[in-house]
């Protein structure tokens, strides 16, 4: 099925469904992840589905989601292992970042056997990682204020952003839509400025990247490789990304899968 066939069929079920999620449209073309992902794009860059964490939706609507944790079920296993090494980083860390990211909401469960116990600081826009670490850690939980996103379901605005110059983390721990040569992407251009406020803020910061989206890029570049502290992902990167990473002095971390690669 050639892609105008694809993106059609897409868009018909879409009628219907008024959203669908990432396994969905895999489900109703018979492609692989990237292929339906480069779909979603092309539709998106076209104004005819909005994006949502997961999936699309018909513009200007919207299905409630009442789980954001059930949003992660995507490469769970892979998110997991990508969290589980991104935690064993935070040692004798004072305070740390954890930006909004269905990656980076599994970090909390690993920071459970943490020595630092109540003595680590943990702020986040995120209402559902503010959760996980009420539930998961005896940290010191704090959520930036502001308006919160109903698709998103984080702290949005101009007020989380002037309330990060308050901060001074030892660690943050974002995820991405892609990295290549050129840097890191994001999807929402809203999204930039935050993440380059929390660069300023942050001493180390920690990238977590699974291996779909090595080499793929979006429409808004948030950071330059030199900005990336830490890079975790679970396969072996192309020689020529890791050359660039060693200019940058990126230090790469893999999973435990990712080393037998």
């Amino acid at each position: 099925m050639i892609q105008k066939e694809r993106l059609a069929l897409i868009l018909s079920k879409l009628e219907l469904e008024k959203a669908l999620s990432l396994k969905e449209i895999i489900a109703l073309t018979g492609v692989s992840r990237d292929t339906a992902r480069r779909d979603i794009v092309k539709l998106f860059e076209n104004d005819l589905v909005k994006r949502t964490y997961g999936g699309i939706t018909l513009p200007n609507s919207f299905r409630k989601i009442d789980n954001y944790l059930e949003r992660s079920s995507e490469l769970n296993k892979e998110k997991q292992q990508l969290a589980a090494a991104a935690g064993k980083l935070i040692q004798d860390v004072g305070s740390i970042y954890l930006d909004v990211s269905t990656t980076v909401s599994f970090i909390p469960h690993y920071l459970k056997t943490m020595q630092a116990g109540s003595e680590l600081f943990a702020a986040t826009n995120s209402i559902d990682i503010a959760d996980q670490l009420l539930r998961d850690t005896e940290c010191t939980v704090r959520i930036l204020g502001g308006n919160i996103d109903r698709e998103k379901r984080c702290v949005i605005g101009t007020r989380p952003l002037s309330e990060l110059d308050d901060y001074k983390f030892g660690m943050a721990f974002l995820s991405a839509v892609g990295i290549d040569s050129d840097g890191v992407y994001y999807a929402f251009e809203e999204d930039i400025d935050m993440k380059k406020k929390i660069r300023l803020q942050t001493e180390i910061l920690v990238l977590l990247i699974d291996a779909s989206k090595i080499n793929q890029t979006h429409k808004f570049r948030g950071y330059e490789l030199s900005d990336i502290d830490i890079l975790v992902t679970n396969k072996q990167l192309p020689d020529g990304l890791v050359s660039l990473l060693n200019q940058s002095r990126v230090t790469v971390v893999y999973t435990e899968e990712g080393e037998h690669d």
